[in-house]
């Protein structure tokens, strides 16, 4: 019996399965986490989904398609009702944050959004205005319908306990295909994406993204430091999805879009990129349209919390145990939380999961993890729990096992430096 209805449900449009999602979400409201002592900030971005028909001719109704007058679930009904909605392709904005110094979200695939100012009036007002600013789409009209909100998450750094701001995560849909052009906010946004959540869903299209800690690690600005730290220490592994949009808009105003001599003016940074392209290959990363777009970090995890509740099955994969690149560190990291990564695995078998809230480490550029509350949903799926419970405590282990791998690492140079030392003494004899 379980096996017709998995079949059935795979054989449901998309677009319907959508439905019952966002029916699902707007019924159970996450709750609001409030600030840790010592934070003040709080951010908030927008999901939002529009629908594409097949045919671009596709008419919609006029009544259908507005959320006025009418209740929520009247105006769900109404839209989900519609032949063109029916057989249409349901897509998710991303933008690509442009490029700037100091910026820790630099060049990171997001949704629209940011850090809520003093006007605003709540969390979701942010979204709606952050949104506006950076992309020029509307959410507070007629033809867009506020879904809910996804579990709200305090961002950590990852090697210390100082949290940097809650985050709070929207959903909209908006409830016609023929949208006005987006305006993008050139100073905040490289481009901005169109993906189906078709592919998005594709287990073909996962990755591994590597990023570079070396600047975590100092606060000094020399190159030679940051290649010193990136040689031992090498780069972070994460989980990452492929984008393949349908819909691209790029910033041609932005310095770098149309090429330019971006060689160093110095000497120090002449010689420090020769060896970073000849140890890590990175020449030519400098363009960044021509680069793939990875989703990866805290927005695949936001994702994540939504396209689970479509197909677990498809998000069963979306994460991995983060880990380092180099293979010494990456054996050491392995062998040392094996017991660990045994006993969370044995604990998934016995529990749904532990009260309060639990920390996640995604990975952003910055290394940030984040705390969702494990009380929202008394059904949530598998993978969302699964994820909760593997990772708590993970950065901890972690960070020992990358202490104990560079030691073994110095003590294993060391005594083969002495062996050949003592070795050609002897020969001088």
């Amino acid at each position: 019996m379980e096996e017709t209805d998995s079949g059935s449900k795979a054989a449901e449009p998309l677009s319907l399965r959508l439905k019952g999602v966002l029916q699902k979400i707007h019924n159970e409201e996450c709750p609001h986490v409030p600030n840790p002592p010592g934070c003040k900030k709080r951010a908030s971005v927008a999901l939002v989904i529009r629908i594409r028909p097949f045919r671009q001719e596709a008419v919609f109704d006029q009544e259908k398609c507005s959320s006025s007058a009418q209740t929520f679930q009247a105006s769900l009904a109404n839209f989900f009702s519609q032949a063109w909605v029916q057989h249409g392709d349901p897509e998710v904005l991303f933008i690509k944050r442009a490029a700037r110094a100091g910026d820790r979200w630099t060049s990171h695939i997001a949704f629209p959004g940011g850090k809520r100012d003093p006007g605003d009036s709540d969390d979701r007002a942010t979204s709606i205005r952050e949104t506006m600013e950076e992309t020029g789409l509307n959410l507070d009209t007629d033809h867009s319908l506020l879904i809910g909100n996804l579990p709200e998450r305090v961002i950590r750094m990852m090697w210390g306990e100082t949290p940097l701001m809650v985050l709070c995560p929207f959903v909209y849909l908006m409830m016609r295909h023929d949208l006005p052009p987006l305006a993008l906010q050139p100073s905040e946004i490289h481009s901005a994406h169109w993906v189906p959540m078709r592919r998005l869903l594709t287990p073909s299209l996962r990755r591994s993204i590597r990023c570079d800690v070396s600047e975590r690690f100092t606060r000094q600005r020399s190159p030679y430091m940051r290649l010193l730290i990136r040689a031992i220490a090498g780069q972070m592994v994460f989980r990452a999805v492929k984008l393949k949009p349908t819909e691209s808009l790029y910033c041609s105003s932005l310095p770098g879009y149309i090429p330019e001599d971006d060689s160093p003016k110095s000497f120090s940074g002449s010689v420090a990129r020769i060896l970073n392209t000849a140890f890590f290959g990175d020449e030519g990363q400098s363009d960044a349209d021509d680069q793939p777009l990875l989703l990866w970090g805290l927005t695949l995890g936001m994702i994540a919390d939504l396209l689970e509740l479509i197909d677990v099955n498809g998000t069963s994969k979306l994460w991995n145990w983060p880990t380092l690149s180099p293979w010494d560190i990456r054996f050491t990291v392995w062998l040392l939380t094996y017991k660990f990564r045994s006993r969370k695995l044995r604990e998934l078998t016995t529990t749904t999961g532990r009260p309060g809230s639990n920390e996640i480490q995604i990975g952003g550029l910055d290394n940030t993890t984040f705390t969702t509350s494990t009380t929202r949903r008394k059904k949530a799926s598998e993978a969302s729990v699964a994820a909760m419970q593997l990772l708590d405590g993970y950065s901890e282990q972690l960070r020992r096992a990358v202490l104990v791998a560079l030691f073994l690492r110095f003590a294993v140079g060391t005594t083969f430096a002495t062996y050949l030392i003592r070795k050609h003494r002897k020969s001088c004899l």
